[in-house]
């Protein structure tokens, strides 16, 4: 009997569609909302990777952010735990803050370093396909300033504050995405808490 590689069927049950490959790479546009706030979050009964909806309450106020220009999301690396026995993910990001004043530094910059809760990250990416095209960051262990901590240079950036962030999860990758994968759904959630924020 002939010799048949196996490496087709392995890539039909790997890749994508081929007339919509996935697009790689973050907008910049990201929602960051302090955990002591105690935003509502309901996950997935079956997969605790994705989250189906988030709320705000009355008083909680997130933080639009803008990477536009800068690279946001500097990528998962895997570390193994000899604590635990567990792999775990250690997520790292840098985002810049569009924001100035006396307000802002009260509520948004000061807490981002210190901040015992941390911070619930809610990235959206270029992939627009329902499940997977927002990524949740801090959903297991909160994001909190590493120690680079938080800078601005008034020069660079247009005078916006940026701030590194960092949190180890049991999860290669958290989503928001509404019940069914629908995107469009999802991407209404995203811009509600982006209407909430400063």
């Amino acid at each position: 009997m002939a010799y048949t590689s196996c490496a087709g069927n392995l890539a039909q049950n790997i890749a994508m569609e081929c007339d919509s490959p996935l697009i790689g790479g973050y907008t910049g546009r990201a929602v960051l909302i302090q955990w002591k706030d105690t935003p509502t979050i309901v996950k997935d009964a079956s997969n605790p990777r994705i989250v189906r909806s988030i709320t705000l309450g009355s008083n909680v106020k997130s933080v639009a952010i803008d990477n536009v220009f800068t690279t946001p999301f500097d990528g998962a690396n895997t570390a193994s735990s000899a604590d635990s026995g567990r792999t775990m993910y250690t997520k790292q990001l840098m985002v810049r803050i569009p924001l100035r004043g006396a307000g802002a530094s009260k509520d948004v910059v000061e807490p981002l370093q210190t901040s015992a809760a941390g911070f619930l990250l809610v990235v959206e990416k270029k992939d627009k396909k329902g499940d997977g095209a927002f990524e949740v960051l801090g959903l297991y262990d909160p994001m909190k300033a590493t120690a680079d901590g938080i800078a601005r240079n008034e020069n660079e950036n247009g005078g916006d504050v940026t701030a590194t962030l960092q949190c180890v999860e049991p999860y290669f990758e958290c989503t928001l995405s509404t019940t069914g994968d629908d995107y469009e759904d999802t991407k209404a959630m995203f811009e509600t808490l982006l209407s909430a924020s400063f």
